[in-house]
């Protein structure tokens, strides 16, 4: 049986809980990378999925390598399995109270994939 699609009412905390998420992020990953909030939770007043969606954006996507054990000590789950779909990006995902609530896209900052999702 599919899982199913919750869509709630847009939530106001939406916004900060990126922000604080971002800043969790710079902390890991040193200031290397530009952050943005994208997605359905980041427009206001849409009612979306409430999973706040992230994408970090890096000169080289090679060195998407030296950001995976970061952020994995701050909980974020590496699949390279998405790889074969979209190659041009690397994904992870969080849970808080066993409930996904990040979903990260590290691509090429400016890269198709980029200017699409901003």
């Amino acid at each position: 049986m599919p899982e199913q699609i919750i869509i709630e009412d847009y939530n106001p905390d939406w916004p900060k809980m990126f922000e604080a998420e971002r800043d969790n992020i710079f902390k890991a990953l040193e200031n290397r990378v530009s952050i943005e909030h994208i997605g359905s939770t980041a427009v206001p007043g849409l009612a979306a999925k409430p999973i706040i969606d992230i994408m970090i954006g890096l000169n080289h996507l090679e060195k998407a390598k030296k950001c995976i054990r970061p952020l994995e000590q701050i909980g974020y789950e590496y699949i390279p399995s998405y790889e074969i779909i979209i190659p041009e990006r690397r994904y992870f995902c969080k849970s808080l109270f066993d409930k996904e609530t990040f979903h990260l896209h590290m691509v090429e900052y400016g890269s198709d994939f980029w200017l699409r999702h901003i």
